[in-house]
């Protein structure tokens, strides 16, 4: 019974242990009802504990403990590992859906852990990538040229919006990888990917980024976008 047998299924398997039998003898051996009797002798063959044995009226034989408990063993294994398997992708998509209702929005600080986070939104990329940028140190590209390059090479859009202060070198180097614009004035710059994530740059100290906000939020990232898709249209 702790193996997950029933008390009424011990019973009768029990019973069977002591040689073939019909139904009513094995209702009168474990001392079970005979409206019960067939579904607890199928239940026990579905486990691998009992066969039948044909004839009139039908026997039934226990399988030994050794090859029975075994057999019931692998089968209870598996049924447990689908079961375990379903329970998995339940709790996921009730994560994900948790998840997905609520928006994270996150303050980042720091040259080096805004570079990072901008790095793995940017490696997740699987459509669309928009940067904005007033001016692109040297350290931003060192940092970012290597991951736009294989965004460009798996077919992922990239637009970048540049300041005409930027470098005649600089523009050389990513109008090889993506579509540029350029803009008299920027305030600010950042980046979306996907149009499902945005991080927005809000603070610097001379070349040295500061301070940023990331976030899935949609209106935040459809604040960004609009900004990003006005700063983009030609020049009339």
């Amino acid at each position: 019974m702790e193996i997950g047998i029933t008390e009424t299924e011990a019973r009768v398997y029990v019973a069977l242990l002591n040689g073939a039998s019909d139904a009513k003898q094995l209702c009168r051996d474990a001392k079970v009802p005979y409206s019960k009797i067939h579904t607890v002798l199928k239940r026990l063959e579905e486990r691998g504990l009992a066969k039948e044995m044909g004839g009139r009226p039908t026997l039934y034989e226990g399988i030994r403990p050794k090859e029975g408990l075994e057999r019931y063993h692998k089968k209870a294994a598996e049924e447990l590992a689908v079961r375990v398997a379903r329970a998995e992708e339940a709790v996921e998509a009730l994560v994900q859906s948790r998840e997905a209702e609520k928006p994270d929005i996150w303050i980042i600080k720091g040259q080096e852990e805004i570079l990072r986070r901008a790095y793995e939104a940017l490696n997740g990329a699987k459509e669309g990538v928009k940067l904005a940028f007033p001016v692109v140190p040297e350290f931003a590209l060192a940092a970012l040229l290597p991951i736009l390059m294989r965004l460009r090479a798996d077919k992922v859009s990239l637009k970048l919006l540049l300041s005409r202060e930027v470098s005649g070198e600089v523009l050389s180097r990513l109008g090889e990888i993506a579509e540029i614009r350029l803009r008299d004035r920027m305030f600010g710059g950042g980046l979306i990917v996907d149009d499902r994530e945005a991080i927005i740059l809000i603070g610097s100290e001379g070349a040295a980024l500061s301070l940023a906000i990331a976030s899935n939020h949609l209106g935040l990232v459809d604040l960004a976008k609009a900004y990003f898709d006005y700063l983009w249209r030609p020049n009339e």
